[in-house]
């Protein structure tokens, strides 16, 4: 046990984004960059762990109906009113 050499654990960074995004690469390339400035790794993911979350919140209605839980969120490529 004498020869173990425990290391501290990567900052876990959880992003959650819209599926929009997460499936456009140039948008996402864009995200990931100001997430890496932010974390103060400009150009690099070493030493993070960075979990990238698909979000989709809904509310639904009284009659049913199903709208996304942020306004102007997008459904479905249709922006919500």
């Amino acid at each position: 046990m004498s020869g173990l050499n425990p290391q501290p654990l990567p900052p876990r960074i959880r992003v959650a984004v819209p599926g929009e995004i997460l499936n456009d690469l140039e948008r996402f390339q864009k995200v990931q960059a100001s997430i890496l400035n932010r974390a103060g790794h400009p150009g690099c993911t070493s030493g993070l762990q960075i979990d990238w979350q698909n979000y989709e919140n809904w509310v639904v209605d009284l009659e049913g109906a199903v709208h996304p839980a942020a306004p102007g969120a997008v459904l479905g490529g249709l922006r919500a009113e």
